[in-house]
């Protein structure tokens, strides 16, 4: 199980961190720029922010950061956009197979790049070749 947390997420994290459940947090910016970016702005963001250290506090290993573990943003790139992929591809590389995928929206079109929108269209995306790449063979 892979979570990109944001203040609109953590639920989800909250509860497969209850359950036996292999989660790790895959965040856009450090820590401190993605408080200050993602949560502080939030509505309740000072809550948000608690939940957010609860739930690092249990996980088993640090949240991975982007710019450190696939560089510097290119030119043009919106940083949650591509968080979203990274957090698709990371899981995909586990195996199609296991991937699931769990979608707390509203079908709206979200607050910019990178939400909740995108993710589900760039999910139904990889599903869809999967699924014609199995069919033609």
């Amino acid at each position: 199980m892979t979570i990109w947390s944001s203040p609109k997420r953590p639920p989800a994290a909250t509860y497969c961190f209850s359950k036996p459940v292999r989660c790790q947090i895959l965040l856009p910016f450090d820590e401190p720029d993605f408080i200050q970016r993602s949560i502080l702005p939030s509505k309740g963001g000072d809550r948000w922010r608690e939940r957010f250290y609860a739930l690092k506090a249990a996980l088993q290993n640090a949240p991975r950061i982007m710019l450190d573990e696939l560089g510097p943003l290119p030119k043009g790139v919106d940083p949650y956009e591509r968080c979203n992929l990274w957090l698709l591809y990371t899981a995909l590389a586990c195996g199609v197979d296991k991937v699931r995928f769990v979608c707390l929206w509203n079908g709206g079109g979200g607050d910019g790049p990178g939400g909740t929108a995108h993710m589900y269209n760039e999910v139904k995306w990889a599903v869809l070749v999967h699924f014609t790449y199995w069919q033609v063979l």
